[in-house]
């Protein structure tokens, strides 16, 4: 069985992970302000630059979960113990379609 598309939640999450040489870039280019103080050094980073951290983990994370799930699904199938639910795959089919038709929009 192969998975050609993916719904909703799977494209916001890839736009993440394709956004995350972005974030990266733009956590390189954000300045952070240094005072010194006689002994010690502090920085402080934006809220900006925080937040972009948290989405570029988030995206790692994601990856990881995924790429787990399908190795799951691809030892069910090839034990042969894969059920997959006629409700489930009709969700599916109908994520992916509404998507579709939106992404034309």
């Amino acid at each position: 069985m192969k998975i050609t598309q993916r719904g909703p939640a799977d494209a916001d999450l890839s736009q993440v992970v394709k956004n995350e040489k972005k974030v990266s870039h733009a956590l390189g280019e954000k300045k952070s302000s240094a005072e010194q103080t006689g002994e010690s050094t502090r920085v402080r980073i934006s809220d900006e630059a925080r937040e972009l951290q948290r989405i570029a983990e988030l995206a790692r994370a994601g990856d990881a979960m995924r790429a787990e799930k399908v190795k799951n699904i691809k030892e069910q199938m090839e034990n042969g113990t894969y059920q997959a639910s006629s409700e489930d795959v009709a969700k599916s089919i109908i994520r992916s379609e509404v998507s579709r038709l939106l992404e034309k929009k």
